[in-house]
C-alpha cells in the first residue's frame, strides 16, 4: 500500500507492496533457459553463421528479447524499482517474461521459412506482440527510474489530470524535486541513459519493421525530405537499431555491476576513482552513440570516415564506430576498478564476467578497427566476410548473454559445484568463441575445418553455460544475497 502525504512536514517514501506469484529468481531461470535453447537452435538447425536474410533477422530477435528481459530483471532488483512500481499496472517482470515467450514462439516459426510462409502472418503477430511488450518494459522502467529518487524522498506526486500531466511530472520542477537527485552516483545516471538509449533504439526498430511491412506509409513524407525511399529507410534504420540496443544493454550491465558490487564505495581510493571515471565515460559513450545513430536513423546523417589512407582513402575508421567505442573504453575502466579489489580477483566467476567484457573489446574494437584501417587487404576478402558474420554474433550478443548469465549467477549467490560449473563452462565458451572468431577471420575463413569448428563449438559451449546458469539460479536461495558478499 502506498504511503500518503497526509503529513506534509514529513517526507515519506512512496512504496507499494505487491503480491507476485512468480519470483524474479524463477523468471530469471526460465528466461536464461529459453534464451540458451533459442541460441543453440540458431546454430544447430537454423542459420549459422550470420543473419543476413529476413528469417534470420526475425529469429535472432527471439534471442535479443531474452537478453533484454534478463537485463530488465537485473535492473528491477538492483535499483529496487518494484517497491515503487504502481500496483495498478501489470507488473514489469511479467511483461518482460511474456515478451520472451511470444518472441520464442515467433522464433520457432521463423526457423523454417516453409513454416513461416505456410502460416501467413502468424509468426509476425507473435513477434509484434513481443516487440510491443519489451518496448513497454523499457519505457516503463525508464519512467520508474527517473522518478525513483523523488519517490524515495517522498516528494513525488503521481496525480495526473491530463496526458500532459503524465509527461510533465517526469520533470523535477521544484527545489525539493531536484534535491532528491543529489549524490545519486554515476551508476544511477548510466542506468538512466542506457534505458533511454534502448527506448530510442526500439523506436528506430519500430520504424524499420513498419516500413518493411507496410512501405514508407506514414513515414514517407518525413523521410522524403532526405530523398529516401523504402530501401533507403530500411538501410538507414537497420544498423542504428541493432548497434544502439546492443550497446545500451552492455552499458546497462556495467551500471548494474557497479551498483550491485558497490564499486563507487570501494575501500580503495584508486578503485573508487576508476569506477567513477569508467561509469561517466560509459555514460558519455551512450549519449554520443544515441545522438549519432539517432541522426543516422532519422536525419540520414553519414558519419565521417576518420584516419583515411590508401588509394582513394579506402582505409579508414568509421566515425560512428569511434563514438560507440567510448562505451567499451568505459567498461574497461570499470573492469580495472573491479580488479583493484583483491577479493574480486580471487573470485573466478567475477573474473569471467570481466572476461566477457574484454572479449567484446578485443573482437569489436581491436579487430574491427584493424580491419577498417586495412581495407586494402580485407575489402571483399573472405576474412572480411567472416568477420562481418561473426563480429555481431560473438563480439556483442553472445558475450552479452554470457555476461548476463554470469552476473545473475553471482547476484543470486550460486555457490559450490554449481558456481564452479557455471564459471568453468562460461570461461571455456567465451575463450573458444573469441579465439574461434579471431582465427576464422584472420587465419582460415572457410566454413570447413578445425577453425570454423572451434568457432561453432565455442558458441555452443557458451550457450551451455547459460543453460547451466539457468539451473544454478533455479537452485539458488530464494532471495538474492547482499551484493557485496563474496
Amino acid at each position: 500500500m502506498a504511503t500518503t502525504f497526509d503529513q506534509p512536514t514529513e517526507a515519506r517514501p512512496v512504496t507499494y507492496v505487491h503480491a507476485h506469484h512468480l519470483s524474479l529468481r524463477a523468471l530469471t531461470s526460465a528466461t536464461l533457459a529459453i534464451t540458451a535453447v533459442m541460441g543453440a537452435l540458431y546454430f544447430a538447425v537454423g542459420f549459422p553463421p550470420a543473419f543476413d536474410t529476413f528469417y534470420e533477422k526475425m529469429y535472432f530477435h527471439a534471442i535479443g528479447i531474452g537478453i533484454a528481459a534478463l537485463l530488465a530483471y537485473l535492473m528491477l532488483d538492483t535499483f529496487g524499482l518494484e517497491a515503487h512500481e504502481p500496483p495498478i499496472d501489470f507488473p514489469i517482470r511479467y511483461r518482460a517474461f511474456l515478451a520472451v515467450v511470444f518472441g520464442a514462439i515467433g522464433g520457432l516459426l521463423a526457423i523454417s521459412p516453409a513454416v513461416w510462409t505456410g502460416l501467413p502472418d502468424l509468426g509476425m503477430v507473435f513477434f509484434v506482440i513481443a516487440f510491443v511488450l519489451v518496448a513497454d518494459v523499457g519505457g516503463a522502467m525508464l519512467v520508474e527510474l527517473i522518478v525513483l529518487p523523488r519517490k524515495r524522498a517522498g516528494v513525488y506526486s503521481g496525480d495526473s489530470h491530463s496526458v500532459l500531466d503524465y509527461f510533465f511530472r517526469l520533470v523535477p520542477e521544484t527545489a525539493a524535486d531536484r534535491a532528491a537527485y543529489r549524490g545519486l552516483g554515476s551508476g544511477y545516471w548510466l542506468a538512466v541513459f542506457s534505458l533511454g538509449a534502448a527506448v530510442v533504439a526500439a523506436l528506430i526498430g519500430f520504424v524499420n519493421l513498419w516500413v518493411r511491412a507496410f512501405g514508407p506509409s506514414i513515414f514517407g513524407g518525413f523521410y522524403g525530405l532526405f530523398g529516401l525511399d523504402r530501401g533507403g529507410i530500411l538501410d538507414a534504420t537497420l544498423d542504428p537499431h541493432s548497434h544502439m540496443i546492443a550497446l545500451a544493454i552492455v552499458a546497462g550491465i556495467v551500471a548494474a555491476v557497479v551498483v550491485r558490487l558497490r564499486a563507487l564505495e570501494s575501500g580503495s581510493q584508486v578503485g573508487r576513482t576508476l569506477a567513477r571515471a569508467g561509469t561517466w565515460i560509459t555514460t558519455v559513450g551512450v549519449i554520443g552513440t544515441t545522438l549519432i545513430l539517432g541522426a543516422v536513423a532519422f536525419l540520414n546523417f553519414a558519419p565521417p570516415t576518420l584516419f583515411t589512407s590508401g588509394p582513394d582513402g579506402v582505409n579508414g575508421m568509421a566515425g560512428d564506430d569511434l563514438v560507440m567505442t567510448v562505451v567499451f573504453v568505459g567498461a574497461m575502466v570499470v573492469a580495472a576498478a573491479l580488479l583493484a579489489d583483491p577479493l574480486f580477483r580471487r573470485d573466478g566467476l567475477r573474473l569471467a564476467i570481466v572476461g566477457t567484457w574484454v572479449a567484446m573489446v578485443a573482437i569489436t574494437v581491436l579487430e574491427g578497427f584493424y580491419i577498417e584501417l586495412n581495407q586494402v587487404q580485407f575489402a571483399g576478402a573472405p576474412g572480411d566476410t567472416a568477420f562481418s558474420a561473426a563480429h555481431p554474433m560473438t563480439g556483442i550478443f553472445l558475450m552479452t548473454v554470457v555476461s548476463l548469465a554470469l552476473v545473475l549467477a553471482d547476484f543470486y549467490g550460486v555457490k559450490g559445484q554449481l558456481r564452479r560449473a557455471v564459471t568453468t563452462i562460461g570461461a571455456i565458451g567465451l575463450v573458444a568463441a573469441a579465439v574461434g572468431t579471431t582465427l576464422w577471420t584472420f587465419l582460415d575463413p572457410s566454413k570447413t575445418g578445425p577453425v570454423f569448428a572451434l568457432y561453432i563449438a565455442g558458441i555452443g559451449v557458451s550457450y551451455l553455460a547459460v543453460l547451466v546458469a539457468a539451473f544454478a539460479v533455479r537452485r539458488a536461495p530464494k532471495q538474492a544475497p547482499d551484493p557485496t558478499s563474496a
